[in-house]
Parts: structure tokens; C-alpha cells; sequence
């Protein structure tokens, strides 16, 4: 077994924090457990000198250090908030098709749950455009998924009936298949969240409960910087409901009715 102590010093000594890792750390110590037998590391100490040698291993070990939790709507309140005051107001203020960023998609459910809400705002909206959303993730596996759009019974629980009876078809064994449709604009792309952000620049962009949650120090605050400068001015930003923008982030505005959206100014 890992423990605590032996998984404080790998979160340490990759500058991840512990406070986001805590409640979520058994299944990620037993998959870095197997990493460290695959590798023949007996101590976190050896483990640690192998990755630091090691670039194919210290990969390997961040994606051990992921932490994939997703559904559809998942804060429900964030996706009404979205139908009925954000998208009306990007559209309202933007006169292009209206771009979205999901940084960290994972299975998938994100991105597909805004282009839910977007076909229906777009459909009390005159003149609104599809919306067009790059979804990136760094598990290759999660994309493809993410492209097959296949989930369980369990992934939908917060899902309106209603969108639920609209979007998607059961597909045996628990599962339901999303409409084909409704992925045509959304565009899959592997990417580390660390990696150097995209050259395009996004009227929304969604970065929940990923980089604020399991990074910090210099890491965390250059990449979250970056990933803020690739929103429009006037544009939005969503972070995780109990998430918080380092004190070093670009001045945006906060939203009073749901107050882990940002406008940039």
C-alpha cells in the first residue's frame, strides 16, 4: 500500500496540492501503486528519482494523477444560468457565431451538455449560430469516448427528462448513445492542460473543477493565465462552484447570481 505520507511527498514534490487530492486520493494511490510496480519501485523515494529521470515515466505518472469525475449537468444551476442569461448575453454582445473552450472535457459530458443548452437557447434567440466548441482532454482514452458519445445510466442523473428524451437513445446494458447531431459542433482535441493553450481566442470557455482543483504555485498560476488570455474581452469564464481564480489572474468581473462565472473586462 501507499500511504498518506508517502503520497503527500509525490503531491509535494509534483507541486500538486493535497487539499484537492484528499477526498478523491485512495483510487489515485492504487493506480500510482501499480505505476511503481510496473516501474519495479519499491519506495515513493525511487519512484520519485525514476520519473524525475524518466520523461516517458513522469508522463505516465500525470496521468495517474488525473482524476476524472463527469456527468451531464453536472451543478445544474450553472447550466440554467447558462440557457437563460449567458449565452443570450454573449450573443447580445458579440455579433460572430460564439466559440467555447471545454479545457479538461474528460468523457465528454461537459461539451455535450453545453451544446444542449446552446441548440436551446439558440432556438428563443433570432439570428443565433450554432455554437462551435473545442473540447480538449489529455487522456486519449477519454476522448474517444468522448466521440463515440456512450454513457451509463449514471452519468444522466441530472439531466433533464426532457433533453434526455430529446438527445439521446437507450443503447443496451444501461447505456445511452447521444445524437449524432449533436456533436457536429464539437471538435476533439488531445491537449495537457499544462500544455501552451490555443492560438484561438474563445467567447466562453469552461475550466472546471481541473486545473484550480489539482495544481498550484507557478505551474498553476501561468497556466490558468494563459488559458484566461484565449477569452475575448466581454467573453466568459466558468470555473468550478468551489473554485477560486489565484489572486495573480486577470481583473474579471464576478458574477452576483452564480459567482463562479467571470466576465473579462
Amino acid at each position: 500500500m501507499l500511504d498518506d505520507n508517502d503520497f503527500r511527498l509525490l503531491l509535494d514534490h509534483l507541486d500538486r496540492p493535497w487539499s484537492g487530492y484528499r477526498k478523491v486520493r485512495k483510487g489515485v494511490k492504487k493506480r500510482v501503486r501499480r505505476h511503481m510496480t510496473q516501474l519495479s519501485c519499491i519506495s515513493i523515494q525511487d519512484y520519485i528519482h525514476r520519473i524525475d529521470q524518466d520523461p516517458a515515466a513522469w508522463k505516465q505518472c500525470q496521468y495517474q494523477l488525473a482524476v476524472t469525475i463527469s456527468r451531464f449537468f453536472r451543478d445544474r444551476q450553472l447550466w440554467d444560468h447558462l440557457q437563460k442569461r449567458i449565452l443570450p448575453g454573449l450573443t447580445m454582445r458579440f455579433s460572430e457565431r460564439l466559440t467555447a473552450w471545454s479545457a479538461g472535457c474528460a468523457n465528454g459530458e461537459e461539451p455535450y451538455s453545453l451544446s444542449i443548452v446552446a441548440t436551446a437557447a439558440s432556438e428563443t434567440i433570432p439570428g443565433m449560430d450554432p455554437i462551435q466548441i473545442l473540447a480538449t482532454d489529455a487522456d486519449t482514452t477519454c476522448l474517444q469516448r468522448a466521440r463515440e458519445g456512450r454513457f451509463p445510466e449514471s452519468s444522466l442523473r441530472e439531466l433533464p427528462e426532457a433533453f434526455k428524451n430529446r438527445w439521446l437513445k437507450p443503447a443496451g446494458g444501461r447505456t445511452w448513445l447521444i445524437d449524432e447531431q449533436l456533436g457536429a459542433g464539437i471538435r476533439w482535441e488531445n491537449r495537457q492542460l499544462l500544455d501552451k493553450p490555443p492560438r484561438d481566442r474563445f467567447h466562453l470557455i469552461l475550466l472546471r473543477n481541473n486545473l484550480l482543483t489539482y495544481y498550484q504555485g507557478e505551474q498553476m498560476h501561468t497556466t490558468f493565465n494563459g488559458i484566461v488570455e484565449c477569452l475575448k474581452d466581454g467573453g466568459t469564464l466558468i470555473i468550478g462552484s468551489h473554485e477560486h481564480p489565484p489572486p495573480t489572474a486577470r481583473s474579471m468581473k464576478r458574477d452576483l447570481l452564480c459567482p463562479w462565472i467571470y466576465w473579462a473586462q
